[in-house]
């Protein structure tokens, strides 16, 4: 099997960067390609370079894509040590033709992006988003962390998971918009039960948790229960959840 070829390369090198918010450090976006796209590399990618101080292949061909992505246009100019950042051609290029991507980490396994807007390009029109998702994700994560149960968001496309001694809890967050709680609780549901069943073997699967960034309200709070699913959410003062996951210690 040959290195990842130039294409594929492209496509990774300007969705971390997008997804880093347009810019960013060698070593931050090296370490987004790799979260990210690490586990496709090839054999030959983890080879060390001759000559690169052991770095592995896919990082030297990274650093020489991103040389000719400049050239190109799709990156902008720099100087040695600067951050690499993306153009607003390869901004769109980016959009057009890949998925934004989702990347995150907390403490030890927990990274996800901020709060802050961004502008991202899809199907030719500009739209402008908050990340709502990730800030509740990284506000949960840590209050979970002072429990002692420990997050990881390195289980894409997974939002969470919380361990802590032999528990195991797959998490989904969901931003509630407009109020509009039952689309979010079906959302949840929907990913739950399929993540629940792709992703874990029968004999470990964890319990399910929905994680909301307001109350959903008492109907479908009653109906996820039903199913075998807890949910938890955000006040205007702290964090609230049902009976269940107040019990399992879920709601910080």
């Amino acid at each position: 099997m040959s290195e990842t070829t130039r294409a594929v390369l492209k496509s990774w090198l300007l969705i971390a960067v997008a997804d880093l918010g347009g810019s960013a450090p060698r070593a931050d976006v090296h370490g987004r390609v790799e979260d990210k796209f690490g586990h496709q590399f090839t054999t030959e990618d983890r080879l060390p370079r001759v000559g690169r101080r052991g770095e592995e292949a896919w990082r030297n061909n990274l650093d020489s894509l991103y040389h000719l992505l400049k050239k190109e246009g799709l990156m902008m100019p720099s100087s040695r040590g600067d951050e690499w950042q993306i153009s607003p051609q390869g901004s769109m290029f980016s959009a057009s033709q890949f998925p934004p991507i989702e990347e995150r980490n907390l403490l030890s396994e927990f990274f996800p992006k901020d709060a802050s807007e961004y502008v991202a390009r899809l199907a030719g029109r500009e739209l402008t988003k908050k990340r709502e998702h990730e800030d509740l994700l990284r506000s949960y994560g840590q209050e979970m962390a002072s429990m002692r149960w420990r997050p990881s968001t390195k289980v894409h496309p997974r939002d969470l998971e919380l361990v802590r001694d032999t528990q195991t809890w797959l998490v989904e967050v969901k931003v509630v918009y407009k109020g509009n709680g039952t689309e979010a609780a079906r959302a949840a549901l929907a990913q739950l039960l399929e993540y629940r069943h792709f992703f874990y073997s029968e004999g470990v699967k964890p319990g399910m948790l929905a994680l909301f960034s307001e109350e959903i309200g008492g109907a479908h709070i009653s109906l996820l229960g039903k199913l075998g699913i807890l949910v938890a959410w955000r006040t205007q003062t702290g964090w609230g959840g049902d009976a269940d996951a107040h019990s399992s210690g879920l709601v910080p």
